[in-house]
């Protein structure tokens, strides 16, 4: 199948660095953003500062995303929390055939959806709470993506970026298909490096056991990724909240899971380097406790796994973010 009309939703640090990508590969996507966002990326481009160099492209953008038109392939950058709010930029570019990505860290709205009610009903209350998102959004347009990029949008145009650039993709019932091939290929011709999977539930949970640890203890203590792990109370703490998610992923069928152990050991690159939730914290954005913390509790209260842990890291983040910044 043929993808040519390519739109990106949410130009932030994951939307930034694929639109940057896919633009200097000349794939040109259109990328939707709010109107102060979008004048200065169609003024300035946008700029990728990489380990290596820093190099601006042009941008094809628009605030509307009524005047853009049915796409093929919608990639939409936002957090979790965000999403509610940002589908009039979505559902316009939605045609019977488009394919949608939510480029998403942590237990997605349709996480429960094709598994036959094994686990209650199939809305996420914990990221979906109204569960609009599922009633603008057909689940059966929608690949599951992991997102692994490090990225930091230092200002509406520009994005400071550590290398990575790897999409997990994969189909969220049924096995590999034409449409999950034909993005994969597209997403390498502009040169992300994304590659396919069979069963991207257990590839969510991959990543998650790092994120529902490291990121609600970052944001409590400030503590850069490889200090948590070097400190030895903190290291106990994020073991404790690693195997509480081992099991609740268990309880959901999810079995081929790493080593805690090997999951807790920290790439030197990482050396320094603040979670996604500590720098939100720091810059008073909203904390995506929904996604990576509080689903798993739901998913653990539905299968009868208790997360003690996981609830008491989830309470205490919060009133952290709320005492930091009381009037938001």
């Amino acid at each position: 199948m043929a993808i040519e009309r390519i739109a990106i939703v949410g130009a932030g640090a994951v939307g930034g660095v694929v639109a940057w990508h896919l633009a200097e590969a000349g794939c040109d996507p259109l990328v939707l953003a709010r109107p102060q966002t979008a004048a200065i990326l169609k003024a300035r481009g946008m700029t990728l500062t990489g380990p290596a160099s820093s190099r601006t492209v042009p941008i094809r953008v628009r605030d509307d995303a009524h005047t853009a038109g049915i796409q093929d392939l919608v990639l939409v950058g936002f957090k979790a929390h965000d999403w509610e709010a940002g589908l009039s930029l979505v559902t316009p570019l939605i045609g019977p055939s488009t394919i949608i990505v939510p480029m998403l860290n942590g237990i997605p709205w349709w996480y429960l959806e094709g598994l036959g009610g094994r686990h209650g009903d199939e809305r996420l209350a914990t990221v979906d709470p109204a569960g609009r998102i599922r009633q603008a959004v057909d689940t059966a347009q929608v690949l599951g993506c992991v997102v692994y990029i490090g990225a930091n949008r230092t200002a509406p145009d520009s994005i400071g970026w550590n290398g990575r650039k790897r999409l997990v993709l994969g189909e969220p019932s049924g096995p590999a298909s034409p449409r999950l091939e034909a993005t994969v290929q597209l997403l390498r011709q502009g040169g992300i490096d994304a590659e396919a999977t069979s069963d991207i539930r257990a590839e969510i949970w991959h990543k998650l056991l790092g994120n529902a640890c490291f990121n609600p203890v970052s944001a409590l203590t400030g503590a850069t990724i490889d200090a948590m792990a070097a400190d030895p109370a903190l290291r106990e703490v994020l073991r404790k909240v690693m195997l509480e998610c081992v099991a609740v992923a268990r309880s959901v069928g999810v079995s081929h899971l790493p080593d805690v152990e090997a999951r807790l050991a920290v790439h030197p690159a990482m050396t320094g380097v603040k979670t996604s939730m500590l720098q939100d914290r720091e810059a008073g954005r909203p904390l995506e406790l929904g996604a990576l913390v509080d689903a798993v509790c739901e998913l653990g209260q539905r299968t009868g796994v208790p997360t003690p842990m996981l609830q008491s890291l989830s309470a205490l983040t919060a009133a952290a973010w709320r005492n930091t910044w009381p009037g938001d």
